[in-house]
């Protein structure tokens, strides 16, 4: 769904206040220290801080369209939170449910049920694309939707779902019997989905399987429509975001400590060597910011390079963290390689953030074809 043409003025000051307004709930509620204390509880998030951003702040009906009941602003909104929350690491389901909704609103007139109950119910969505074994190769997807109509049935088992220990409806991936790809929208408390949580690498991101045995499910794109590829571009989207945020944040981090931390009587930071070094660095996240604002445009205009460029986006923002994270252990010495270190944390999200949505060497593929290479 493309955006109207608005005036850039008022659509620029309302943006930059709905990103001072999340940052500063963020550093006051979500910092770092914060963050190493709640992705190892059982919730594995903080719920209080998604109910004050998700309900008292709105933000799950930001860019709802106001005739569903929502605040109807802009897509770059949406994607601004999304980087605000990606530069602090903050574990939990809200950057999913906004990608979600995001998706959502590019599909179109059929999604809008499903708008409209995001607003009404408060509700937090998950993604489901992955299978195992095929990974998230759409055309391999072997998760069956039978039915008709309103009323549709999964059965399949999704791996690598983002955001389902912390929401209520789970977008899926699915084939009919006609073989044709859709999205569907399930209750997670409906018979017949089981879902199981892991704690992998990165442990502010935890990852499910979700067991589908029939689970009532309501279709969310149009037949005939290109509804899981927009799930993906979408999916693809939200890492590329995070982690052009995230390693601008870490970046900023590391160049503060080496303006304190003194060797020889001098701060470490004006020895020549680490100058280049983060030079180089500031370079490689220059290029990343560059990227990811190329892409919310393209996510804005609903232009037909949509998958290219979050595919692309998805590569160079994801290896820019993995990049600065790796360097930043580096250069913060001895305390960087204690496994506590905040360094670690960029680093193994940035490493899951390679990984999902496709590794590096699928997703070179898919982009060298999608540009006719």
């Amino acid at each position: 769904m493309p955006e109207a043409n608005a005036d850039p003025q008022p659509v620029a000051e309302e943006l930059a206040q709905i990103r001072v307004s999340v940052a500063e709930i963020l550093d006051e509620r979500a910092d770092l220290r914060r963050t190493h204390e709640v992705m190892v509880g059982a919730p594995g998030h903080d719920p209080q801080l998604h109910e004050l951003l998700a309900a008292e702040l709105g933000l799950l009906g930001l860019v709802v369209p106001e005739h569903l009941g929502g605040l109807g602003a802009d897509v770059a909104a949406g994607t601004a939170v999304i980087e605000e929350l990606g530069a602090r690491l903050v574990p939990g389901a809200l950057a999913t449910s906004l990608t979600a909704i995001l998706a959502a609103r590019a599909i179109g007139a059929s999604a809008e049920p499903l708008l409209a109950r995001v607003v009404d119910e408060q509700l937090t969505l998950a993604i489901a694309i992955a299978e195992d074994g095929t990974g998230w190769d759409l055309e391999q997807t072997a998760t069956r939707a039978g039915g008709t109509g309103g009323e549709w049935a999964l059965t399949g088992t999704k791996t690598l779902a983002v955001g389902v220990e912390a929401a209520r409806v789970v977008l899926v991936t699915a084939r009919d019997a006609g073989g044709e790809l859709g999205v569907y929208a399930v209750d997670r408390a409906a018979d017949g989905v089981e879902v199981q949580t892991h704690m992998t690498l990165d442990q502010t991101r935890r990852l499910s399987t979700v067991h589908l045995r029939g689970a009532a499910a309501t279709r969310v794109d149009a037949p005939g429509g290109e509804g899981t590829r927009v799930l993906l571009d979408h999916v693809r989207a939200m890492l590329a975001l995070e982690s052009a945020a995230a390693a601008r944040a870490c970046l900023d981090r590391t160049v503060e400590y080496l303006k304190v931390r003194e060797q020889f009587g001098r701060p470490i930071g004006s020895f020549q060597a680490l100058k280049h070094r983060c030079a180089d660095l500031a370079v490689a996240v220059a290029g990343a910011r560059a990227t990811a604002d190329h892409l919310v445009t393209t996510l804005r205009t609903g232009a037909a390079t949509r998958s290219h460029d979050a595919a692309l986006a998805k590569l160079v923002c994801t290896d820019t963290l993995m990049t600065v994270a790796a360097e930043a252990i580096q250069l913060h010495g001895g305390i960087g390689f204690t496994f506590e270190h905040d360094a670690h944390l960029f680093f193994k999200r940035g490493k899951s953030a390679q990984l999902l949505a496709g590794d590096p060497s699928a997703v070179r593929a898919e982009v060298a074809a999608l540009a006719g290479l």
